[in-house]
């Protein structure tokens, strides 16, 4: 009998994603002398071995349990997950309703799950985001949350994976440049658009990368990104003087890192300046005193504005200039966008000079009281 040969098969060679390094994207570099500031000092130290991975309750979002990264921060995952406002801040739901009307223009996206296509990949990143207001030149609708700079810092070599001024889909109504720096001159020649951030971030990602950062979830809302694997150092350190408010960076970074933050934003040293707090946090094993919210001297930057805050869901971004225009006869210059908590929001209304806002606070019709922290409110 003739015996048969063997046949031999090629094995269909296993599809892997593009390497986020090997993306050929328009970046548009920027930066305002900061970034630098709170650079890692690298050290050279012995391996730890890897801990063991503790017993969590399953919950419907992946936990990094995958990775030495992973499980080094496994527990600031769940601490996160388990702060009473992660629940309405995490629920993209009411992201992209919001996005509904504008146009249902806004691609959302999301990780792919954790696998051997990414396993070389950083699995630890910090990111910071900044913001614009772009208007709809057909419909005049508004969207108060466009991307406009993104930075990523890969948690452990402190390397800038990506720093990016972005070119947002509309026309740009108000730059913000008070608080970011960036001017209609600086986007101008810009092609790296939110499309191009999101190709970045999902051959970047995992559903298991954790993602860390000051408020998470405003950078997730900005990217259109889906993510629940995330370290947010606004839900890990709270506030000396309230059981509710949520801290802010500058006073982390004065209490943590001894250090204060420039006024106008870098989001490469925002990034920074987080993950050096939420790295405290890790060393003290969670066990940090609650942070000092500080008074400093006014500057005329911050005297120029109005906090306003238990604002209604109904109520618009638009609305409370004309508020103050109709109840004071003083004219605001912008307003940011409401950040909302819950069922209330809270934003910062910006006026020509320290003169106009103290009249348009003297102005309207109630009583001044101290809060906790010294400063009058209405």
């Amino acid at each position: 009998d003739k015996q048969e040969k063997p046949v031999i098969k090629q094995e269909k060679p296993v599809e892997s994603a593009p390497s986020f390094r090997a993306l050929d994207l328009p970046v548009a570099s920027f930066s305002l002398g900061s970034a630098s500031d709170n650079a890692r000092k690298v050290e050279k130290q012995k391996p730890a071995p890897p801990p063991e991975p503790p017993q969590y309750t399953p919950l419907t979002a992946p936990l990094p349990k995958h990775t030495k990264t992973g499980l080094k921060w496994l527990k600031a995952v769940e601490k996160t997950r388990q702060h009473f406002k992660y629940e309405a801040e995490f629920n993209y739901d009411k992201y992209i309703a919001a996005d509904e009307p504008l146009g249902g223009k806004k691609v959302w996206v999301k990780p792919k799950a954790f696998g051997d296509w990414c396993k070389n990949n950083p699995q630890a990143i910090a990111i910071d985001c900044e913001m614009c207001q772009t208007k709809d030149p057909e419909t005049g609708s508004t969207d108060n949350r466009a991307l406009c700079r993104i930075s990523v810092v890969d948690v452990e070599t402190d390397e800038v994976l990506l720093d990016s001024l972005v070119k947002p889909d509309w026309p740009v109504s108000d730059y913000r440049s008070r608080i970011n720096g960036i001017k209609e001159e600086h986007l101008k020649d810009v092609e790296f658009n939110l499309r191009h951030a999101q190709a970045f971030m999902m051959a970047l990602c995992s559903d298991e990368t954790i993602i860390m950062g000051h408020s998470v979830n405003n950078d997730m809302a900005a990217i259109r990104m889906e993510h629940y694997c995330v370290v947010d150092s606004a839900f890990l350190f709270k506030c000396a003087d309230s059981e509710t408010a949520t801290i802010g960076l500058k006073d982390l970074s004065f209490n943590i890192l001894k250090k204060d933050m420039p006024t106008t934003h870098d989001s490469v040293n925002d990034a920074r300046v987080a993950l050096r707090c939420l790295e405290y946090y890790l060393k003290n094993d969670g066990k940090v005193e609650p942070i000092e919210r500080a008074p400093r001297p006014q500057k005329s930057e911050v005297a120029n504005q109005l906090f306003v805050h238990r604002i209604p869901k109904s109520v618009k971004t638009e609305h409370l200039k004309d508020v103050f225009l109709q109840h004071t006869s003083v004219a605001a210059e912008s307003a940011d966008e409401i950040e909302f908590s819950g069922d209330n929001g809270r934003t910062h209304i910006h006026f020509k000079s320290p003169r106009h806002a103290n009249l348009a606070f003297a102005s309207l019709e109630s009583k001044a009281e101290a809060e906790a922290s010294g400063r009058l409110q209405k």
